[in-house]
């Protein structure tokens, strides 16, 4: 009997055993969970004490600008030509044999010098027959005037000699014209060209000799289309850019707009007077023209960034005086260097957001940029962030950082490890 007590004795030992084993493991996934809710109702205790103390957003940082009047120029970029102020082909007006040539190739004249000269033998001898015939005729009518005095000349025969003097005189100015034409003058100042004749060649009429070329002033020819009428006018300003001189602006004002419209290409002809008197730029040289076809010198420009896209179509944040944003519609004008032009919805003076507008909220906190660095500064900067700006002063968990110290975060980490 013994024996059988021995084993009641050990099967209840071991149910105790595994009784203690069931309610161990049970304490064990039992105190997480009792952990975890106690970390729940601390959360939603915090998340009740935070909807108790709200007060809205908080305060965006953004970039402020206040809107001043300033100058727009509208600039449109066409391609053009220029042109001599003036030119002409000397061409002979008789025929003639040339005599000589007074000027060099590329030379410049002025108006009236002497270019070239034919031969003028028989003219010169017209002329002075024409003289003879002159004198001859003022001599016979002085002498008819004083017969007629004494009654011994009629008055019809007073008139015939004086028609014969005024004849004489007309004689001898065509002579004198004729004269003149054998020496061939420059028109106007400027620059000869290349020479076609040689001296001794027998020059028919309409013969072409030289090219001459005024330059001190170009014009600048250029055509716009229809729709830039109402655009462009007399006395507006022009620039230009040409391939010799690429880095250079050279400046003019126009100073014709044709009064029609070409019918087939649906453009109109538009000239400008270009200054040259230092005779760099050249007749037929093209020409990127940057003509003002509109100035103004109270125009509103704000940056791109600052214009926020919507279905009811374009708004800027602008700030009250409580600097909160409000959501106003623009109309836009002109985009000009990364800039667009408000014709209306802004006033000069206003402030608006400029950058960071996806951060800001209808009626809404908002603060420059400028000024929360300058709080930063003043303050010593956010605890245990290192400033990005090497002018706001380093942190003071930054600086011991610096000098060794560990950060909490792995003071915390050590503290656990010990713990455990």
């Amino acid at each position: 009997m013994a024996p059988k007590f021995a084993n009641l004795e050990h099967s209840s030992a071991v149910g105790a055993g595994s009784r203690m084993g069931f309610l161990g493991g049970v304490r064990g996934w039992l105190a997480p969970l009792l952990l975890l809710g106690a970390g729940i109702g601390a959360c939603d205790a915090g998340q009740g004490a935070q909807a108790d103390g709200f007060e809205g957003p908080p305060t965006a940082v953004v970039e402020i600008e206040r809107l001043e009047p300033q100058l727009l120029r509208n600039v449109v970029k066409i391609p053009g030509q220029l042109a001599a102020q003036a030119t002409v082909q000397l061409k002979t007006e008789v025929e003639a044999v040339l005599e000589s040539i007074e000027f060099s190739e590329g030379a410049a004249v002025e108006a009236g010098q002497v270019l070239l000269r034919l031969r003028s033998d028989e003219q010169r001898a017209r002329v002075q027959e024409a003289e003879a015939e002159l004198a001859l005729a003022r001599a016979v009518y002085a002498r008819t005037r004083r017969l007629l005095d004494r009654d011994v000349a009629s008055t019809a025969e007073l008139e015939r000699v004086a028609a014969e003097r005024d004849v004489a005189a007309a004689r001898l100015e065509r002579a004198r014209v004729e004269l003149a034409r054998m020496t061939i003058r420059a028109p106007f100042p400027g620059i000869m060209g290349a020479l076609h004749v040689a001296p001794g060649e027998l020059l028919r009429e309409q013969t072409e000799l030289t090219r001459i070329d005024s330059v001190e002033r170009l014009q600048l020819l250029f055509t716009l289309p229809e729709s830039a009428v109402g655009l462009v006018h007399e006395g507006a300003a022009v620039q230009l850019r040409v391939a010799p001189y690429p880095g250079e602006l050279f400046s003019g004002e126009i100073y014709f707009v044709s009064p029609s419209v070409e019918a087939q290409g649906r453009r109109f002809l538009v000239k400008a007077w270009i200054p040259n008197l230092d005779r760099r730029l050249r007749p037929g040289l093209f020409a990127q023209i940057e003509a003002e076809v509109e100035r103004r010198d109270d125009a509103l420009l704000v940056p791109e960034s600052a214009l926020v896209y919507g279905l009811e179509g374009t708004t800027v944040w602008r700030i009250d005086a409580d600097d909160r944003a409000h959501a106003v519609p623009v109309e836009l004008g002109i985009r000009q260097s990364n800039r667009v032009e408000i014709q209306s919805g802004l006033d000069p003076g206003d402030r608006i957001v400029t950058a960071g507008v996806h951060k800001v909220t209808a009626g809404g906190l908002v603060r420059g940029a400028d000024a929360s660095r300058e709080s930063l500064a003043r303050s010593g900067g956010p605890p245990g962030v290192e400033s990005d700006d090497p002018a706001l002063p380093k942190s003071s968990e930054g600086a011991s950082m610096e000098s060794g110290d560990a950060p909490v975060a792995e003071k915390t980490s050590a503290a656990g490890d010990d713990a455990s």
